[in-house]
């Protein structure tokens, strides 16, 4: 199967922004504004957007650095193509528009599993959670 140039886009963003920790927060925390403005749409995928930027922020300041390169770039090309608002489904086409957004975080999802729950049960240890997280 052939990658869309829209996911190959993506990937390629995703490296150069993993390459700047001020990037890399930035991406985090636009994903965090942007889910909240799509949540009703998104409905779980939302919470799960939300978890992978927490892991990316995470990630950029230090807290959370057990995250494999190849993971860490899925997550993040994952992020880059969420908020990409022209992909391979625009995303102002009502109904069909996070159609592709949502595959692609699936995807991504299936091939981090492992590393994504290893990271959901050292926040549980922590117990905390980061202010820019919190936006209920």
């Amino acid at each position: 199967m052939a990658a869309n140039p829209f996911r190959r886009q993506a990937t390629r963003r995703a490296e150069r922004i993993l390459r700047s920790a001020t990037a890399s927060r930035w991406l985090a925390r636009a994903v965090f504004s942007r889910s909240d403005q799509l949540q009703q749409r998104l409905g779980e995928a939302a919470g799960q957007l939300k978890l992978l930027a927490a892991m990316l922020l995470d990630w950029a300041t230090g807290r959370y650095r057990q995250v494999p390169w190849a993971t860490l770039l899925t997550i993040t090309g994952a992020l880059v193509y969420f908020l990409m608002p022209l992909d391979a489904i625009p995303d102002p086409i009502i109904g069909l528009g996070l159609l592709d957004d949502m595959g692609v975080l699936a995807k991504s999802w299936q091939f981090a599993r492992q590393e994504i729950e290893s990271y959901r049960e050292w926040r549980d240890r922590k117990g905390d959670i980061r202010a820019d997280e919190k936006q209920d």
